[in-house]
């Protein structure tokens, strides 16, 4: 039994448009309590940075192991993969009546919990979804669903922080959580009339299979297991730099407001505007992004884009040095240079979000994506809950020097020269030659298994007829 490459149809498209939006309100409910607590630090129990990380903190430390459980949830129960999707939704909601009616930290705290709880759903379940189901367009297929989370991610500043500011921040919680509810129905039908568009199925014998069975005859290798064989120095080195790297990105979702409000005396209503454009620069990155990976190669693209996080770190650090050691006083000339480099940061770094997704899913077997994927993100949700109190604890010190910046530059450095070993092991190729080279191995895997089953049946019928005879 032979497969064949899978093409981009309009039904998939259709697909993607409910992830899509599920996918801007993954960026909108789950980051609005860090954001907020710019708003109600001096209301509730004074949040300072530390305070503000531990918040941030909790909800990911939630998140890991409800997120290896939903990766192989995922994998078992494909049909209802988008129902899961919606349920988390609901929960992820429910948590913004919680803040409505705190009083207190411990009840942020509460809320935090059952956002981490709601949050730790889409990714592991509609990412390695849209993996599957386009194929060697996935690089497209991602990049266009992150334009949609990163539009959430541009939203959730402005929204929490202008509305906070003419409405109250009670008032604005609540009406996110009434919007929530009425969007809900919508998104759930939606979802459910998409449900057909499904047409991905993993190869069963593949899965099943678990003799070690002989591929290249020619150079008389034996594989290990199939659904064994993508574990390698390349593959560790993979969950290495998406650990890594997660860690940048939790300090831009949870800081960059408040540093222009602290570091470079920007309002709160204008450091949120500056947070939307500094998140929303790298969501138009990602979306170009996709499309270069497509014709360039997940790899290629990966490497470029971590080399480029590595310069604007340094670029980062010199400036915000500089201003510490000269003394400088802020003023809108050195605004604008704080803006377009965390801009250059944010660019740079998101470039690479379509080809880091996709990357896993060209060096991992698409039949048990899901559940590799959430064992992953479990670990970069742990990497990632640690960041931001280790960085609010440093700004907290009040050290002379910038020390907290350091991070950034050690998070994509160590990325990017694992990105080049990677490339000496497993060289630059396009989405296209990666599925080619699927495609050969999955059904010299299949005819290998079949031949064995034939000999297999042969060499019982031999035995039946041997012991028939007298």
């Amino acid at each position: 039994m032979k497969i064949r490459l899978q093409m981009l149809q309009r039904n998939q498209l259709k697909l993607l448009m409910p992830i899509n939006i599920y996918h801007t309100m993954a960026h909108i409910f789950p980051y609005f309590l860090p954001i907020l607590c710019q708003v109600i630090r001096d209301e509730v129990d004074f949040l300072n940075y530390t305070r503000a990380g531990i918040i941030a903190m909790v909800s990911i430390v939630v998140m890991i192991p409800s997120t290896i459980v939903l990766g192989v949830v995922g994998d078992k129960i494909r049909k209802w993969r988008l129902e899961l999707i919606a349920v988390g939704f609901l929960i992820i909601v429910s948590h913004t009546f919680i803040i409505y009616v705190a009083n207190s930290f411990a009840v942020l705290i509460v809320a935090a919990v059952v956002a981490g709880l709601g949050a730790s759903i889409f990714h592991p379940i509609a990412l390695p979804l849209l993996s599957q189901e386009f194929g060697a367009d996935r690089n497209v297929a991602h990049s266009i669903n992150l334009i949609f989370g990163t539009f959430g991610s541009i939203t959730t500043p402005i929204m929490t922080i202008g509305l906070s500011s003419w409405l109250g921040w009670r008032t604005t919680t609540l009406i996110l959580g009434i919007f929530g509810l009425l969007v809900a129905p919508i998104l759930i039908t939606t979802s459910l009339l998409t449900k057909k568009y499904l047409v991905y199925t993993p190869q069963k014998e593949i899965i099943t299979n678990e003799d070690v069975i002989p591929i290249d005859t020619k150079e008389k290798k034996r594989t290990r297991k199939p659904l064994l064989s993508f574990i390698s120095g390349p593959f560790i080195a993979l969950v290495f730099v998406l650990v890594l790297r997660s860690g940048i990105f939790r300090i831009m979702n949870t800081f960059t407001s408040f540093i222009f409000e602290d570091r470079f005396g920007a309002s709160e209503f204008h450091s949120a505007m500056i947070m939307s454009l500094v998140l929303g620069s790298g969501g138009v990155a990602a979306l170009i992004s996709g499309f270069v990976s497509k014709k360039k190669g997940s790899l290629k693209t990966f490497l470029f884009s971590m080399g480029a996080t590595v310069l604007a770190s340094i670029a980062v650090v010199i400036f915000v040095g500089t201003m510490d050691l000269a003394n400088l006083q802020i003023n809108t000339g050195l605004l604008v240079v704080a803006i377009l480099l965390f801009v250059f940061l944010s660019t740079s770094f998101y470039f690479s979000n379509p080809s880091a997704n996709s990357l896993q899913a060209e060096i991992i077997p698409l039949e048990i994506l899901g559940t590799v994927y959430g064992i992953i993100v479990a670990i970069m949700t742990g990497f990632s809950a640690v960041i931001p109190v280790i960085f609010g604890a440093i700004v907290d010190q009040g050290y002379s020097l910038p020390y907290e910046y350091l991070l950034p530059i050690i998070l994509s450095l160590i990325p990017f020269l694992l990105l080049i070993y990677m490339k000496s092991k497993i060289g630059l190729k396009t989405p296209d030659q990666v599925e080619k080279e699927r495609l050969e191995k999955t059904n010299a895997l299949l005819e290998a298994i079949e031949k064995r089953k034939k000999g297999e049946t042969l060499n019982q019928k031999i035995q039946t007829e041997s012991n028939s005879q007298p």
